[in-house]
């Protein structure tokens, strides 16, 4: 599962969107707060925060994101239960305020959570060093035990299908125009980086069903060519993308001489064919003279059938 965390300082309006989203939230658990509404429980978190005024990102928020490939669709309740065991992995306990909200407005269900990382005695129970890549390690964790495929797992198979279709793509696609049309007609975006001197000098694909112009800000959909693959890099595909076109070009000079040498052959042939018409023609308009015995003969013939 796509997911990310981080700890920072926050206002009423983080809560006022984690419990809007477009009028599609739904908030699925809370923990230690009393009032109902954002700005009564940003008031609730914030004095809790200030019994411990050493940590300035008193508040931890991110996502979880369900993505198809799990295999199957996850009930609120499940959803709910790996967001909780995710969280308590790094930290969160009983005594910590949190918030968490279901959001249905995108493509891919997701549950949002705040969490005040100072419990109500006023420790700090969640740690911010490397505090992204623990909970992403939470949530895996949690996704085993419930028998659910990964983000690393989902990354894997689909970094082999993008690499199986950009090599089926490059036997054919002469340049990068075509490379990302054909990919495009698969149902990969090919996003290309560039500078002034190498032209083209990164790649990145993405696949369309996994674009989300909603969490793009968030996370970038798709992966980076190196992150595919080790071995296959841009000199590799402008060389292979050359070389067919410097193949197209010989194919085409073999057609065109070919057809030049047939094209001559059939002139040659209508030629002769033409002049033997012409031939006899002039043997066929040639005037045809009679002797003169045959002459007296046929006005004998004439007289007598008088």
């Amino acid at each position: 599962m796509n997911n990310s965390a981080t700890t920072r300082t926050i206002s009423k309006i983080a809560l006022e969107y984690n419990g809007n989203d477009k009028g599609t939230a739904e908030m699925v658990a809370s923990n230690c707060l009393l009032s109902s509404t954002a700005e009564g429980q940003f008031m609730e978190m914030k004095t809790v925060a200030d019994r411990n005024l050493k940590v300035k990102k008193w508040a931890l928020t991110g996502y979880i994101s369900q993505p198809d490939e799990i295999g199957r669709k996850l009930t609120d309740e499940e959803f709910t239960e790996i967001a909780n065991k995710a969280l308590e992995k790094i930290g969160v306990t009983e005594n910590n305020q949190f918030r968490l909200d279901i959001h249905n407005s995108t493509k891919q269900k997701h549950i949002h959570f705040i969490v005040n990382r100072i419990d109500i005695s006023g420790k700090c129970t969640v740690k911010s060093h490397d505090v992204g890549r623990r909970f992403g390690e939470a949530v895996r964790e949690v996704c085993k035990e419930k028998g659910l495929l990964t983000d690393v797992e989902i990354g894997i198979q689909k970094k082999a299908e993008m690499l199986r279709n950009l090599k089926e793509t490059l036997k054919s696609a002469k340049n990068f125009d075509e490379l990302i049309f054909k990919m495009k007609e698969r149902g990969f975006e090919i996003q290309l980086s560039k500078n002034v001197k190498d032209g083209v000098s990164g790649m990145r694909i993405v696949m369309e069903k996994d674009k989300n112009p909603n969490t793009d800000r968030i996370y970038k959909a798709g992966y980076k060519l190196s992150e595919i693959t080790s071995k296959l890099k841009i000199a590799d595909i402008k060389a292979v993308l050359n070389e067919n076109k410097e193949k197209k070009l010989d194919d085409e000079t073999v057609f065109s001489e070919n057809f030049n040498q047939e094209n001559n052959g059939n002139i040659q042939k209508i030629n002769s064919v033409i002049s033997e018409v012409g031939k006899a023609i002039e043997q066929f308009l040639q005037p045809t003279y009679t002797s003169n015995s045959d002459d007296e003969l046929l006005k004998k013939k004439r007289r007598k059938s008088r």
